[in-house]
């Protein structure tokens, strides 16, 4: 597994369920463009595009819709994981 794929998962996820780059970054700790840098990074590893970007808001692709689901279960996993 590369170095970045966990993070850029993480970064996609919290764009994901925020529907914002901005929203998304707060909630990482990192910058704006990090975070869209990382979903870019992501799509370009799978060869799809997994957000549609407007000026005002960002919404799932097909793809995006399942991939999101799954990633999203794995980090609440991982999560759970490191609790117990």
């Amino acid at each position: 597994m590369e170095p970045n794929r966990l993070g850029d998962i993480a970064a996609f996820v919290a764009a994901a369920r925020t529907g914002s780059f901005t929203a998304a970054a707060d909630s990482l700790g990192l910058t704006r463009s990090a975070v869209g840098k990382s979903v870019a990074r992501l799509e370009a590893r799978l060869g799809a595009r997994l957000l549609n970007r407007t000026t005002r808001k960002l919404g799932l692709t097909d793809e995006g819709r399942v991939a999101y689901e799954r990633w999203r279960q794995i980090l609440e996993d991982l999560d759970e994981v490191e609790a117990t």
